[in-house]
């Protein structure tokens, strides 16, 4: 059996939350992949609005979901995006962190559906 290489991926907590159980893995990356475009949308939306309070929310939402992923650059910026509207302040970097996130989602969803077809 061919051993894959996530290199923009750390599925360690997957595996925890899941006791490496496949079937509750897929079920966790579905409502991954069904939510996470969705929130980074309202990432988005919330900054143009300049909603802090609620892109501090969603940012909250995705810590979460983020763990299961283990890219830390998204996780990262989501954090920084976290505290700066938290904090109502450096609100001129979140355009670029909120891009880093979109530049990796692509990258990640092509390994974590990867992963996913490779579930048994």
């Amino acid at each position: 059996m061919e051993v894959k290489t996530y290199h923009n991926l750390n599925l360690d907590y997957l595996n925890l939350m899941t006791d490496g159980d496949a079937s509750m893995k897929k079920m966790m990356l579905d409502i991954l992949f069904e939510e996470l475009p969705v929130d980074l949308d309202w990432l988005s939306k919330y900054h143009n609005e300049k909603d802090w309070t609620n892109l501090k929310s969603v940012c909250h939402k995705l810590k979460s979901t983020l763990s299961f992923i283990g890219n830390d650059a998204m996780t990262i910026a989501n954090m920084q995006i976290e505290s700066n509207a938290m904090q109502v302040q450096n609100l001129d970097e979140i355009p670029d962190l909120i891009e880093k996130l979109f530049h990796w989602y692509p990258i990640v969803l092509k390994e974590l559906k990867s992963y996913y077809n490779s579930l048994t």
